[in-house]
């Protein structure tokens, strides 16, 4: 006889998913568009924690995956990667450099959507990585020391994030990397149901609780249209990311015929960027529309400044951004290696 509860697992997540849904229809504008790519949204909020879930789940597998998931205004000029982890395992990412500008990467506990939120244990960036004269180099990642580049992992330790940048990502070719195991320990086991039940309950609890918790985000960001702020700590402290990332965002609901006008002085950095996302903060389609520049593609005003255009259609400046078919949605402003956060005016013109 069964000691799990399938029928009633089953339901909880489909009730999760159904739920997720429903709150974003809930707080949808009154558009068929956004109502769709709303849904769409959670679809792909879903299918990403399913994977995570279940299919990549197991640290004693060491599944590096590099497919990234659009939540949180998600950068077009970052690769994403991740693998779940365990302290009770030594791994080893291997890799190589190609056109990427830079590689940060951090181990990480807790998680989107959680009580305690993503919680970052350790980080490394380029600078703390040794490359061999073709770009090659290799990161320890393991609860105790080890020479070289290392990667410390707590004993809360659950996951590896990687974002690798590219400056110019439709003509670059992306760091390549591989990860595995190094302790020598047993194999993966097969599958344990009690242990699938609990990843289905995981994933519907997760999806519910990052639909959530974007959601918050998007009101926040949508209160203050066509301005840029820094973005609210409480916000922040549960999404712990790059921690030399300044990250700033707006909110922009444009007629036909306005545009807003960005322009801002960049600090000194290692990078920055500012690009669109949707009203879900999905990042837009960046491989079709100019959605998003940063310090390598931005034409810079002969007094040094920036001056961004964002409208739905070209207004003959070299820093238009493309709302692509979207009335409204978010917008993110990042500075990474920055000392000083510079001042933004923001305002809306009329366009012939």
């Amino acid at each position: 006889m069964s000691q799990i509860d399938w029928a009633g697992t089953w339901n909880q997540l489909c009730d999760a998913l159904r739920d997720a849904g429903h709150k974003v229809l809930e707080a949808a504008p009154d558009d068929d568009f956004d109502r769709a790519e709303g849904l769409r949204y959670v679809t792909r909020v879903a299918a990403n924690f399913l994977r995570a879930n279940l299919e990549e789940a197991d640290p004693a597998r060491a599944v590096l995956n590099q497919s990234g998931v659009k939540i949180g205004l998600d950068n077009p000029d970052y690769v994403y990667g991740g693998a779940r982890l365990s302290p009770r395992f030594d791994y080893r990412l291997r890799g190589r450099l190609n056109d990427a500008h830079s590689i940060r990467m951090g181990a990480f506990s807790g998680g989107l959507g959680t009580p305690g939120g993503l919680v970052r244990d350790s980080y490394l960036t380029t600078d703390d990585i040794e490359m061999d004269e073709d770009g090659g180099f290799e990161v320890a990642i393991s609860a105790e020391p080890r020479p070289g580049a290392w990667l410390a992992m707590s004993e809360g330790t659950n996951s590896l994030t990687i974002r690798q940048t590219l400056l110019d990502r439709p003509r670059q070719t992306p760091a390549a990397l591989t990860l595995e195991r190094t302790d020598g320990g047993s194999p993966p086991q097969p599958v344990d149901p009690e242990r699938l039940a609990g990843a289905l309950g995981r994933a519907g609890f997760t999806v519910a609780a990052v639909v959530d918790q974007f959601l918050g985000w998007t009101a926040a960001f949508a209160a203050h249209p066509h301005r840029i702020r820094p973005i609210d700590p409480e916000l922040l402290a549960f999404a712990q990311g790059d921690p030399d990332t300044s990250y700033n965002y707006g909110y922009f609901d444009l007629a036909a015929d306005e545009a807003w006008i960005i322009e801002f002085e960049p600090p000194e950095c290692e990078y920055w960027n500012i690009q669109l996302g949707n009203h879900w903060l999905e990042s837009l389609d960046f491989e079709h529309y100019r959605t998003s520049i940063n310090h390598h593609t931005a034409v810079v005003e002969d007094d040094g400044t920036i001056r961004v255009v964002v409208a739905h259609r070209d207004p003959g400046h070299p820093n238009w951004l493309d709302t692509a078919g979207h009335t409204r949605g978010g917008l993110a402003l990042r500075w990474v290696g920055a000392e000083t956060d510079p001042a933004v005016s923001c305002r809306l013109e009329v366009i012939p």
